[in-house]
């Protein structure tokens, strides 16, 4: 039997990459097939896109397993300027071959230790944003539950998990309904304001929009929204919610419950035919307004972090 080898990124690599991909993520309609000129386009292009970071493991000619890790900068004010976070961004191996996967996590994970921070993220939304944006699972970067081997090879090199999602979708064959709220404020949309570099890069090849409501001349809430174009399993574009809010005394009137009503009236007007938002396992308040719109539970996303090993050393 050939020997596996852990190779450093080269494009010659992408058309095995790719079809190694869509092989062990077929199942799922809300992730992109991936062609390598897609991969380019709007993987490779990012700014801090660092190929000594993305393995891939080499069997015969024949790639096995692919992983990428990354040391991007924070994207949130309140991440510290210059000490970006490592993070494990993608892992994709065949489920038999689990001692791939170990191996390719080991491999990043020592990568990765090289950066002085005090975790490592895998697949976790926690500091920056998604590099796999608006073609894995809308706007989140965290595991599938349906893809238990990745899951198995982090907690075997020590990744916990460290956050939960339910992913939540919902078809549009027609024109959905509006929603009333107690008062109509104003709803006016455009782009997204792309407020940090890491945050615009995330968005390479979308247009991210933000739909803002007014009452009385105030912002009451928002919709931040994208179209996904390249969802070819679902046989149309899907809308995808990547951020809602409303602030507290205009809260329990039906702002946000407009606001997603909204949103998936505009996007089927642009040719969406399908809709779908990440929350956090926890906000069972989110879970019920997004029910009564006819979203419904689809897969739990995981994601696991890598903390310093406790010292047990005797003082």
């Amino acid at each position: 039997m050939a020997q596996v080898q852990i190779e450093q990124y080269r494009q010659e690599y992408l058309p095995g990459m790719t079809d190694l991909f869509n092989a062990e993520t077929a199942h799922e309609p809300h992730i992109a097939p991936l062609t390598p000129e897609r991969f380019i386009t709007l993987i490779e292009q990012k700014s801090y896109f660092d190929p000594a970071g993305l393995l891939v493991a080499v069997e015969a000619g024949q790639v096995v397993g692919w992983i990428h890790a990354c040391v991007a900068p924070g994207s949130e004010y309140h991440h510290e300027q210059g000490r970006p976070p490592p993070r494990i961004r993608m892992v994709i191996f065949p489920r038999a071959r689990l001692a791939v996967g170990q191996t390719l996590v080991a491999e990043a994970t020592a990568w990765l230790r090289a950066v002085d921070y005090p975790y490592i993220e895998a697949l976790h939304a926690r500091d920056g944003y998604p590099f796999y944006r608006g073609l894995w699972m809308g706007g989140e970067p965290m595991g599938l539950s349906s893809l238990p081997h990745v899951q198995m090879v982090l907690e075997v090199n020590d990744y916990k998990n460290a956050q939960e999602a339910v992913f939540m979708t919902t078809a549009m064959p027609t024109l959905p309904p509006p929603c009333a709220p107690i008062r109509m404020p104003d709803l006016k949309t455009a782009l997204a304001a792309m407020v940090h570099p890491g945050m615009h890069d995330s968005w390479i090849g979308f247009a991210p929009m933000r739909t803002v409501a007014y009452l009385d001349g105030e912002e009451a809430g928002s919709i931040s929204w994208v179209i996904q174009p390249h969802l070819d399993r679902l046989g149309a574009p899907c809308m995808n919610i990547w951020g809602l809010g409303v602030r507290g005394l205009f809260r329990r009137q039906g702002i946000a419950a407009l606001l997603i009503s909204d949103v998936m009236r505009q996007s089927y007007q642009l040719g969406a035919r399908f809709a779908s938002v990440g929350t956090q396992l926890w906000n069972a308040p989110a879970h019920a307004t997004y029910a009564k719109l006819g979203y419904r539970p689809h897969v739990i996303l995981v994601g696991r972090l890598l903390e310093p090993a406790a010292d047990t050393t005797a003082s």
